[in-house]
């Protein structure tokens, strides 16, 4: 490959007419060191005449401590097709899908209580006014259509805590509650290395004294029968608060729209003194705090929901048929891995049942030994685990479709395909010399009681129509 050379002189001439080759993709560096007093060279563009292509020459100078200086040449071609948009502006590309998150979620504690008195004038001291403190915030999650990603979610949410109270029996404000909206079909579990547990003092504690009373306040016989009465009350809340923070061990399955649904409460506020006015204590000069809140780590596994399932092998034309089906836009290319990441489709059919429609989920293409996580892996099959049934894309221009078939079935294993409907399509079938394929695969899948059927995707001919018919009985919408 040719290398520009530039010329010294540039760092003179910066008028200089330099006539490069269009097909030039190089970037040149050229570097001299000059020791002298020159005074030193700014960053200065020249255009480059009589070149089909815009170059520019980018002259930068960097002193040194010992007076000298670099200049470097940098020779840059725009060529075509190459990205100019600024990255800030540039649209996010499908790499935004994300199927797997691991959050960590709070709950608000509770506000504290508030110790105060009554102040009016003519009177020294009025009766307890402490207000309570407001709930802690809590965090909901609800499954919400629309959403096919989880990238959206915080790696760290946190629900805001309550308000202490305040003077003339005001109360805090609650904690604002958090909801988490996710994709219908999201699974969530709790971390096996996390326990939900609230970190509250032990039963009887808790207390918010006035300034320079604690002590006072320790020594009364009405403050040690009602931290006895404080035991009982925090017993009786860490029962609820069991209640309310148990999770189910396999976790909570939001496979349809639905309200939000409770994952971490938020803390009980703390009481104000007013609450501890009686005959026997007029002047109580302490309050209790609010209860804590809880955290756990949570792991955010998205499994899409379809009616059918797209397996096949990289490059077997899954994306292409999808296109011709249904209203999807997958990335669709003649290399391997173009469906980097899943899509689904819908798909109506014709006028007279147009109030019936299906869903066809795309995932990336499985090679051999993908349960080894090769290629894609089997990571995405995840997202075929709801189909009702399987859609098996084979390409007729494969030197053996039945061995690719083969391929697939023993990458998903029994356990995936047991009681699903299953379909075999076999795409490119306007390719030459196909139907000698075509045949053998048919015997194939009959030992099996599958349904096979050659297709087009690239020309929408009729046998489209016939496939949507076909897909729409194997997904159970016709009959």
């Amino acid at each position: 490959m040719v290398r520009p050379q530039i010329c010294r002189s540039l760092l003179f001439q910066p008028d200089i007419n330099v006539y490069l080759s269009r097909h030039l993709q190089t970037t040149s560096l050229h570097a001299t060191r000059h020791r002298s007093n020159h005074t030193p060279l700014t960053p200065t563009p020249t255009l480059i005449s009589n070149s089909p292509l815009p170059l520019t020459i980018y002259q930068q100078a960097r002193f040194l401590q010992d007076e000298s200086f670099y200049t470097h040449n940098i020779t840059l071609e725009k060529l075509p097709g190459r990205n100019s948009t600024p990255y800030k502006r540039r649209k996010k590309a499908d790499s935004n899908f994300t199927d797997i998150m691991v959050v960590k979620l709070s709950s608000g504690a509770g506000g504290d209580g508030n110790v105060s008195f009554l102040r009016e004038s003519g009177r020294a001291k009025g009766p307890p006014d402490g207000g309570d403190g407001g709930d802690g915030g809590s965090v909901y999650v609800q499954p919400v259509e629309g959403e096919t990603s989880l990238h959206k979610i915080r790696k760290r949410v946190v629900a805001e805590s309550g308000r202490g109270g305040s003077s003339s029996q005001m109360n805090g404000r609650n904690g604002n509650d958090v909801i988490i909206k996710v994709p219908v079909g999201t699974h969530i579990t709790l971390s096996p290395d996390y326990v939900l547990e609230r970190e509250n003092p032990p039963p009887g504690e808790g207390w918010i004294h006035l300034s320079g009373f604690k002590e006072y306040n320790i020594e009364r016989d009405f403050f040690k029968d009602l931290k006895k009465r404080k035991v009982l009350d925090d017993r009786a809340q860490e029962r609820i608060e069991r209640i309310q923070d148990s999770f189910p061990p396999d976790g909570i399955d939001l496979a349809r729209p639905g309200p939000p649904v409770l994952l971490l409460k938020g803390g009980r506020g703390g009481l104000g003194n007013q609450h501890f006015h009686t005959t026997d204590i007029r002047n109580p000069r302490f309050a209790t705090k609010g209860r804590a809140g809880l955290s756990g780590v949570f792991r955010f596994e998205l499994k899409l929901l379809a009616n059918l399932g797209l397996v096949g092998l990289p490059n077997a034309g899954k994306s292409t048929l999808l296109r011709a089906i249904s209203n999807a836009r997958p990335r669709i290319g003649h290399w391997q891995f173009t469906t980097l990441t899943p899509s689904v489709g819908t798909i109506s059919l014709d006028v007279a049942t147009a109030d019936k429609t299906f869903t066809v989920a795309d995932i990336p293409g499985i090679i051999a030994g993908a349960n080894l996580n090769r290629g894609m892996g089997t990571d995405f099959l995840r997202h075929i685990e709801r189909a009702g049934g399987l859609v098996f894309v084979i390409g007729l221009d494969s030197e053996d479709p039945i061995a690719d078939l083969r391929v697939l079935m023993a990458e998903l294993g029994p356990e995936r395909m047991d009681g699903k409907r299953i379909l075999v399509v076999a795409t490119k079938a306007d390719l030459p010399h196909t139907k000698v394929k075509y045949d053998p695969l048919v015997e194939f899948t009959k030992q099996r009681s599958w349904r096979t059927i050659p297709v087009c995707a690239i020309r929408k001919s009729k046998d489209i129509e016939i496939l949507i018919r076909v897909m729409a009985e194997t997904a159970g919408i016709l009959k």
